[in-house]
This record gives C-alpha cells, sequence and structure tokens, in this order.
C-alpha cells in the first residue's frame, strides 16, 4: 500500500522515479523498490518525502490515498474501523484487534498533524 501510495505522490508531482530519487539522495532502483513493495523506506526517506510531497509522515506510514475519489487507489467500499459487527481480513486472514488500534493511533496522528498545518 505505502508504494501504490508513492507512487500516486510522485506522478501526481509529475516527476519521474530518478528526480525523486535525486531529492531524496536514494537511488532509481531504491524508488522502483519502494513502489513496488520490495522494500519500505526508513524513517529518514519518509520524513524526506513528507516534506517533498506536502504530506504527513504518517499518511506515507498508513499508504492514505491522494485523492479518496481516486478510483485506482481505494477499494470501493467504506468501511469504518470502529464498526465491530464486521470481520477484517487481510489475505484471507483476520486483522487483530491490536492492528486496527495502531492503524486507529497513525490516523488519529495523521489528523492531528494535518491540523496543526
Amino acid at each position: 500500500m505505502i508504494g501504490r501510495y508513492l507512487r500516486a505522490l510522485r506522478r501526481r508531482r509529475g516527476m519521474s522515479q530518478q528526480e525523486l530519487a535525486e531529492e531524496l539522495g536514494v537511488s532509481k532502483q531504491t524508488i522502483s523498490n519502494w513502489e513496488v513493495g520490495r522494500k519500505v523506506p526508513r524513517m529518514k526517506a519518509v520524513e524526506k518525502m513528507a516534506g517533498v510531497f506536502g504530506v504527513s509522515k504518517n499518511s506515507i506510514l498508513a499508504g492514505l490515498p491522494v485523492d479518496p475519489e481516486d478510483k485506482d487507489l481505494s477499494a470501493g467500499k467504506v468501511v469504518d474501523l470502529n464498526d465491530n459487527s464486521l470481520r477484517l481480513t487481510y489475505k484471507g486472514h483476520q486483522v487483530p484487534r491490536e492492528y486496527i488500534e495502531i492503524i486507529e493511533k497513525l490516523m488519529r496522528c495523521d489528523i492531528d498533524d494535518r491540523r496543526a498545518q
């Protein structure tokens, strides 16, 4: 999810992988690895990307879509994490409640970051 979000951010800025790599001080291959999900960026790179794209670090870590209307990035169904009547799964495995709580904390931090901007 992070990779798709990074690709979308980069494309929205009209940047090539090479241009983003130069901006972040990494190789083009590193950008490619992040975008296809082979590797995950370190926190220092996430901080730099947040500055380059004007988004919060938490939104990058959570892989939030650039535009909720972007059909390429959104799942098509809207589910509230607080809806306990639903059983959330990932690749066929139930998502533990602890993971959902982590996601909720990330979202609260992101909302706080956006308010502070």
